[in-house]
């Protein structure tokens, strides 16, 4: 397996809408109570805003008042390093500027090295999931996400022509929304839309339909907001605001099924792919490496760390990570690869995709499509 992403968590994302200078006091549009903000919880303001800078973490020093529109002070450093009390100093504006509350698993560093939020080094691998206003990284997909139809659907295999009774096709659907039938059968995906009652299919009706209930999506920009499983996510849909649980597929935006999603990565020849799946952070496995100097002859191995090796001489076509190939003899230095049978996830990170798949340290690294 590859290594592994932390799920993106907040106590809440909050607007700043005024800080005033002399009282020091930042007003929100939040209501503290009902989202269980307290002292001592650290925020992050996403841009600048009367003396506080985007990026940063402040922490939460006073609540002065916790019902709608919440007051609060701020300190610039944790409670326990402010033993005064010292209210930071803010000076007086407005504005709509988003605050991270109690952001955790927003960064994690692996190998470990560098320290503090936002980490310092380039072996940092980016957030998944979350919410795209909490501050930092967020992984962005395209999803189509299930909805149950009004009315029911007839048409007939070979048929373009779809028509309904009791439907709402011209306020529901649009070019590009797919038909699924009851049973789960892919009815087709929608070129047109007739009226409230008939449409025509892209491609002629793959199944026969005959006064059956639908479901139908219409693909959307969308991102994670935790994993359920291997290649199950919880997806929320920016355009429809629908949030449901959606599986990873390796298609193109125009053929996504309902409750499916795609992850576009980058690779370092700039070339593109879909991410099948993204590692928990949790339940990650590492692969058993086998050392230059170990390889079996005649196994097929995969790089995972280029090192000091030279894998050209032991049957690699280039000394890059992720490369597989069968080896020609024992091999030496200090790199390591895996049996190719390990078939280690794509691993995802924010930082430059080119520098990684160099960086003799790392493994095959992509960059996935983020806020």
């Amino acid at each position: 397996m590859g290594r592994p992403l932390k799920i993106a968590k907040a106590q809440a994302v909050v607007t700043i809408t005024n800080t005033t200078a002399g009282t020091e006091l930042i007003t929100t549009n939040a209501n503290f109570t009902n989202l269980g903000i307290i002292a001592g919880m650290p925020f992050i303001p996403a841009s600048n805003i009367g003396g506080l800078i985007g990026g940063t973490t402040y922490w939460i020093l006073q609540v002065v008042n916790s019902g709608n529109n919440s007051t609060f002070y701020a300190s610039a450093t944790e409670l326990s390093a402010n033993p005064t009390y010292t209210k930071f100093d803010v000076s007086t504006a407005a504005g709509t500027v988003a605050a991270s509350v109690g952001v955790v698993d927003a960064y994690f560093n692996n190998p470990v090295s560098g320290a503090g939020y936002p980490a310092t080094n380039t072996a940092t691998y980016g957030v998944v999931g979350g919410n795209t206003a909490i501050y930092g990284k967020q992984t962005l997909v395209r999803t189509a996400i299930g909805q149950a139809g009004t009315g029911t659907l007839t048409c007939d295999t070979g048929n373009t022509t779809v028509t309904g009774t009791g439907t709402a096709f011209d306020t529901q659907l649009a070019a590009g929304s797919v038909l699924v039938d009851s049973d789960g059968s892919t009815i087709g995906f929608v070129d047109s839309v007739t009226n409230a009652t008939e449409l025509e299919l892209a491609a002629n009706a793959l199944v026969d339909v005959t006064d059956g209930t639908f479901v139908f999506a219409t693909n959307e920009a969308g991102y994670i907001v935790r994993q359920k499983g291997k290649t199950k996510y919880l997806v929320t849909g920016t355009t429809t605001g629908l949030t449901a649980p959606c599986y990873t597929a390796n298609v193109a935006n125009a053929a996504l099924t309902p409750n499916t999603f795609n992850i576009l990565a980058t690779l370092a020849d700039a070339s593109t792919k879909y991410v099948e799946s993204l590692s928990d952070y949790n339940s990650e496995v590492f692969p058993a490496q086998v050392a230059a100097g170990s390889l079996v002859i005649g196994t097929v191995y995969t790089i995972y760390s280029v090192g000091t090796t030279n894998w050209t001489a032991v049957g690699a076509f280039a000394n890059m990570t992720g490369i597989t190939f069968t080896a020609t003899a024992a091999g030496s230095g200090t790199g390591t690869a895996v049996l190719a049978t390990v078939n280690p996830d794509v691993i995802a990170s924010f930082n430059a995709a080119a520098v990684a798949n160099a960086d003799a340290s790392l493994p095959p690294v992509v960059t996935i499509s983020n806020a």
